[in-house]
């Protein structure tokens, strides 16, 4: 018992002898059953547990989920992923809570592009140009209303170049024909219209479709041959050329006549 002339810092002092038979204060009485062995979880991620002997032993919590534990896991995931909606990267979507950044889109390197209407089919429509087509026992073959030596080169060579990009018949036939007609027939002529045939040579090459790129270079291996100092004209203009013949360099599938 203390008595009144105890001091403040003497109270807590004798309150430790007390009888070890008294409950200590504010101590929760231990239900009856409770195991000896129950654990105590620490902030670390350890379990203590007290055997019978009175010998602490600590477990470490295991890294790798239980079977059932995974199951539950999985199934969780599952319906929060279906819950996510996609978005374009680098959007203001994109950093709110629940989205999912989506992956680029395909470039389409090699897919076809197509090509608005030329003018070589416009002004064929319209008899500008001096070609038919003329059916014979052997098909059909390209009839000159003109002499070929007394066109203006610089006006229609380009002209059936530029209908290249043409897929439908009869277009890419007279244009192909009457490259290869004018090509055979031009002698000097056509070293000087080089320059004006880049841009429609290009025009092709840039629809990325097989058949017009196989078409392109069949052409310009006539070209070069049709006159000489041809080929080292072409030189200054291989930047506008290569580009699009380095994207389909390694699709060499053996298609016999063809690009590769």
């Amino acid at each position: 018992m203390s008595t009144e002339g105890d001091t403040v810092a003497q109270r807590p002092t004798r309150r430790r002898w007390r009888s070890e038979s008294q409950p200590a204060p504010f101590s929760r009485p231990r239900p009856k059953g409770a195991s000896l062995l129950a654990g105590r979880s620490s902030p670390k991620g350890k379990t203590s547990e007290r055997s019978s002997e009175g010998v602490v032993t600590r477990r470490y919590h295991s890294a790798h989920p239980s079977p059932q534990q995974a199951r539950q896991g999985s199934v969780v995931s599952s319906s929060s992923t279906s819950s996510l909606r996609k978005v374009e990267a680098f959007t203001p979507a994109s950093r709110m809570r629940g989205a999912v950044v989506g992956g680029p889109p395909r470039v389409g390197v090699f897919r076809p592009r197509p090509s608005p209407p030329t003018t070589f089919r416009r002004m064929y429509e319209r008899g500008d140009v001096p070609v038919s087509l003329y059916h014979d026992h052997h098909g059909h073959t390209l009839r000159w209303k003109v002499e070929v030596e007394k066109l203006d080169y610089h006006h229609f060579l380009p002209l059936f170049f530029d209908g290249l990009r043409e897929t439908t018949h009869p277009y890419d036939f007279f244009s192909r024909a009457g490259i290869r007609d004018l090509l055979a027939r031009g002698g000097d002529k056509i070293l000087p219209v080089i320059p004006q045939l880049i841009l429609p040579i290009k025009s092709a090459l840039n629809t990325r479709d097989g058949r017009v790129i196989c078409t392109v270079l069949k052409v310009l291996q006539e070209l070069v041959m049709s006159a000489p100092l041809v080929g080292e004209s072409l030189v200054p203009y291989y930047r506008q050329i290569l580009p699009t013949l380095n994207l389909f360099k390694h699709k060499n599938v053996n298609s016999g006549d063809e690009r590769d």
